[in-house]
């Protein structure tokens, strides 16, 4: 489970820094974002080395998944105005609980995490008193479509090896 931390959190600085650096946001937007992407690199990190510590460690994935999409919604509120390419945050709390959830439960989480950044789309343009095009929402559609895609491709992906695995023992 580490590796999803050491990948998708350093892209997710990454975004957060090409935001930054290629359009200048707002100092505290841009250290809020930092701020918090630490705070859930570190949350996630603690909870990942312990997992089979505690009880439930399902229970404790998918806390973290719905801490993840809920950071991430942030995060994305933050500099989703400064630099588009930003929804791609939304794909790494699905995308980890695609690792171990079925399918059903994927696309829920999928669903979550695409119905999260469809808010905070909405909740931007609410608060600045903006209307969203109908160009802008087919975007936002475009995105949530593939969010939820790379959730069951990769959900198939663990499903096989999974098989493959026990065909092999």
């Amino acid at each position: 489970m580490h590796f999803f931390n050491y990948t998708f959190t350093p892209f997710g600085i990454i975004i957060v820094l090409f935001a930054v650096i290629f359009s200048s946001p707002e100092k505290s937007d841009t250290i809020s974002s930092l701020i918090i992407l630490i705070l859930q690199f570190l949350i996630n990190y603690y909870f990942f080395k312990n997992i089979y510590q505690f009880k439930k460690p399902n229970i404790i994935r998918l806390s973290l998944v719905m801490f993840n999409i809920i950071t991430t919604a942030i995060v994305f509120y933050f500099i989703t105005a400064y630099w588009s390419p930003s929804w791609l945050l939304f794909t790494m709390p699905s995308a980890f609980a695609a690792t171990f959830l079925n399918r059903k439960q994927t696309i829920l989480i999928a669903l979550i995490s695409t119905a999260s950044m469809f808010f905070v789309y909405w909740l931007r343009a609410y608060l600045l008193e903006l209307e969203i095009s109908t160009p802008t929402w087919t975007m936002a559609l475009s995105n949530g479509l593939f969010i939820i895609v790379l959730s069951v491709f990769i959900n198939n992906m663990s499903e096989t090896i999974v098989k493959m695995r026990s065909n092999i023992r």
